[in-house]
């Protein structure tokens, strides 16, 4: 999973196995160390109760949740992405599609078959 932070938004990318991890087991997590005591740990959650996307951090954590049933539509379908504001911030989760132009990319493998690649 990928996460992108610009301003007052994020934007997570997650590949083939991650979106199916999501829907099958509800979260999916990933983190970057920044030293010995220093980790940014970010996830994403499905669940049952919650009534629309939202954000908080805590305790070195960014968590997104999502409702559950708009966690498994957008996994089986050909959606490419779930788009909310929480609070003020703007949270956009996207399946992450294969570079055309850095084709030996290693995400390429599990990436979603890239929609331009029809048109070139």
């Amino acid at each position: 999973m990928k996460l992108r932070i610009r301003g007052n938004s994020i934007r997570l990318r997650l590949l083939q196995s991650e979106v199916a991890q999501l829907a099958d087991t509800g979260s999916v997590s990933e983190s970057v160390e920044f030293g010995p005591k220093n980790r940014l740990t970010y996830q994403i959650m499905s669940d049952q109760a919650a009534g629309s996307v939202n954000a908080a951090f805590d305790q070195q954590t960014l968590t997104v949740t999502v409702p559950e049933t708009e966690v498994l539509e957008w996994a089986k379908t050909d959606g490419v992405g779930i788009d909310a504001e929480s609070n003020g911030l703007s949270i956009l989760i996207e399946k992450d599609f294969a570079c055309l132009t850095r084709t030996d990319e290693p995400d390429n493998l599990d990436a979603f078959p890239n929609p331009e690649l029809a048109c070139t």
